[in-house]
């Protein structure tokens, strides 16, 4: 891969995940946070365009980042052969369950959605919705997506370090992105143990994540490759 390519990538990764922000907050200001499940099943009876687009950009933006990250495994290769195979044997894991989740929300829960009108299969249908709908607290589909991220951690972590010891920007990369992984993976601590504190971490390693994909996109674009003899 040319590293043009890799700057490509890391470019349209951050104009996706913002995208992703916008939509987001826009879809805040529009509905708000449903207070109950029935408020959240309402809103999910009427999906409008919006709640698609969301989804369907979520999708793209996880095979945008899945390339990146493939893109970063061939770079960092020469460098750390064994390191860099180990953290790309978790690209494939994250891309896939972020792709379940994201296609799920446009697939499956309207599906569920229209069954749970059906009597005979309520009372299934809302378990089930409980454990699918990404935005509903606890459940299944959410933790799924914390844990894609978590996975993606090893990674970043692996990835972050080799591009820290290079020089210039590039570095400033790859320390944004290793703290992406640390924060990602104690994100998902902080789900497993239940911990409102640790569980932030996720948050802040989407943060970390966009802030690193300036620097390693400006470096990338200019085909600063030097760094490697410096290894």
């Amino acid at each position: 891969m040319k590293i043009r390519s890799l700057g490509a990538l890391a470019v349209t990764s951050f104009a996706l995940t913002l995208l992703w922000l916008g939509l987001l907050v826009v879809s805040l200001v529009r509905s708000g946070l449903p207070g109950t499940f029935d408020q959240m099943l309402a809103s999910l009876a009427r999906p409008d365009p919006l709640y698609y687009l969301t989804y369907a950009n979520a999708t793209v933006l996880t095979l945008v980042v899945t390339a990146l990250f493939a893109g970063l495994f061939a770079y960092c290769e020469p460098a750390a052969s064994g390191w860099s195979l180990i953290g790309f044997v978790f690209v494939p894991v994250y891309c896939l369950l972020n792709l379940v989740v994201y296609l799920g929300q446009i697939t499956v829960v309207p599906q569920l959605v229209a069954l749970q009108q059906v009597s005979e299969y309520q009372a299934v249908a809302t378990v089930l919705l409980r454990m699918t709908i990404q935005q509903w607290p606890g459940s299944a589909a959410g933790i799924f997506n914390n844990l894609a991220y978590a996975i993606l951690g090893v990674p970043s972590l692996i990835y972050g370090g080799v591009l820290a010891r290079g020089r210039g920007i590039v570095r400033l990369g790859g320390v944004l992105l290793a703290l992406n992984g640390v924060a990602c993976i104690m994100g998902m601590v902080g789900v497993v143990l239940q911990n409102s504190t640790l569980s932030l971490g996720s948050l802040a390693g989407g943060a970390l994540f966009l802030l690193a994909l300036l620097p390693l996109a400006a470096a990338f674009l200019r085909e600063g490759a030097s760094w490697r003899a410096q290894m």
